[in-house]
């Protein structure tokens, strides 16, 4: 299996939040990373401001920003 480059797994993270907000476990299965993966790539995600993190009804939901809409284009 050759190994995808970030921006492109980063671009899956922003196509499936634009969809619809998730928990970080429903994140990862469709974009086909592991748990410790995916938060290497959210963390910076979260940091540039591309994705936002929300508490609902006790757990972390990520959602996509104004800003990461523009980088995705949605």
């Amino acid at each position: 299996m050759k190994k995808r480059e970030p921006i492109l797994i980063q671009m899956e993270i922003l196509a499936s939040l634009s969809a619809s907000p998730k928990v970080i476990t429903r994140l990862a299965q469709p974009c086909n990373v592991n748990m410790a993966r995916m938060e290497s790539y959210t963390g910076p995600m979260l940091a540039k401001g591309l994705i936002r993190s929300e508490l609902v009804d006790g757990k972390e939901e990520l959602h996509i920003s104004s800003e990461g809409h523009k980088l995705y284009g949605d």
